[in-house]
């Protein structure tokens, strides 16, 4: 088509459409004006609101920008009791970290005079098809306690730490195993978790054990991991 036929049929169509645009939107006088007086209203309302969302906001700003904070220094958590876990790397693979002084001499005895009551042979996680018998894989004596059981707060803190310490929420936490080992007894080589090929599916699994040492002993009472066992 060329530009000579193209250009009339373009006006006829423009003309007709402002035609009929024109005779389909007449307004009386009375009726623009109520029209006009109404949007210059809802103009002058959202006017108004604009600039107080922008003053509230201009507010807010210069209040964070007056506010003075205190940074922490690495290592601190902010926390008024426990501000820094020292600990010391002992091995990468398998993972073995040591905490010194991870609790006080008090918190320990309180712990050792808390489970001694309840203190009985414990006890092994059995395969399908075997039963509790005489065994000589673990020798100990132990018992479970949960921060419920201990009124003065003690475990709850300990509690508290060990999620400071590792990362890891409380709620994913077993209950506490104390154990005591008399001379001689032991608890030979095993994996706190559970082979799905031995155990069968499970719930859960154990992602890291916590151990602390409730007394000191002359010689023994170490924990080994043996280099052949790794991940």
């Amino acid at each position: 088509m060329s530009t000579s036929d193209y250009t009339p049929k373009a006006k006829a169509k423009g003309k007709a459409y402002w035609h009929w645009n024109t005779t389909k939107t007449k307004l009386d006088f009375p009726a623009v004006i109520v029209f006009c007086c109404f949007f210059f209203v809802f103009g002058f309302l959202c006017s108004s609101l604009r600039s107080q969302v922008s003053g509230v906001r201009q507010r807010g700003r210069q209040l964070l920008n007056s506010v003075e904070y205190e940074l922490m220094g690495h290592g601190k958590t902010g926390d008024d009791s426990i501000s820094v876990i020292p600990f010391q790397v002992i091995s990468w693979r398998p993972r073995a970290f040591y905490f010194p002084k991870f609790a006080t001499l008090e918190q320990c005895q309180h712990i050792i005079n808390l489970a001694k009551p309840y203190l009985a042979p414990s006890k092994l996680a059995l395969r399908k098809g075997e039963s509790e018998g005489p065994q000589d894989v673990r020798t100990s004596m132990g018992t479970f306690l949960s921060v419920s059981d201990d009124p003065t707060g003690v475990l709850d803190a300990i509690e508290e730490k060990i999620a400071k310490a590792t990362k890891l929420p409380r709620t994913h936490y077993e209950h506490f195993n104390v154990l005591r080992y008399e001379l001689g007894q032991k608890y030979d080589s095993h994996l706190d978790a559970f082979p799905v090929e031995q155990y069968g599916p499970q719930k859960s699994q154990r992602v890291a054990t916590f151990l602390v040492y409730l007394s000191e002993v002359e010689g023994g009472g170490e924990t080994a991991f043996p280099f052949e066992v790794r991940f």
